[in-house]
């Protein structure tokens, strides 16, 4: 198996509401694993659609793993931008590189990683299907790692 990284990113836009923050004003931590959900289920809804129909027939990815570090607070009403791109893509496996990036400064406020497995209707890693692992590649653009 060879990684790979792809050169192109795949922006989510935030922004910072009441219930992302905490009693001080700043993001809860927490939020920033909702965040890469979103981003991630953002692009996958743009190049795979037909996964709700997969997900009604018992399909599913499930999270690996996830991880954020923390480098500067998000406040409320910002907008973070998330930023993901893929560092290794098989045909059973996708893992994501995330960065969070504050809109207005361009400062970068954590970066996370992620990986997410397909799992089929028995709930065992299989082969995703050909459109979404077609469809991986065509958006992002890959090099060699």
């Amino acid at each position: 198996m060879t990684k790979i990284q792809a050169e192109k990113w795949f922006e989510y836009q935030n922004i910072v509401t009441f219930a992302d923050t905490n009693v001080v004003g700043n993001v809860y931590f927490a939020h920033y694993f909702d965040w890469q959900g979103k981003c991630r289920d953002t692009l996958l809804w743009e190049i795979y659609p037909e996964f709700v129909e997969d997900m009604r027939r018992g399909f599913s990815l499930i999270t690996e793993f996830a991880h954020v570090d923390f480098l500067q607070e998000a406040a409320l009403f910002e907008v973070v931008i998330v930023r993901m791109r893929v560092t290794d893509l098989t045909r059973t496996r996708i893992e994501l590189e995330f960065e969070y990036i504050r809109q207005a400064d361009g400062n970068l406020l954590a970066k996370g990683r992620q990986a997410v497995i397909w799992l089929n209707a028995q709930h065992r890693p299989s082969l995703m299907p050909d459109a979404l692992y077609d469809g991986t590649l065509r958006f992002f653009t890959f090099s060699d790692f």
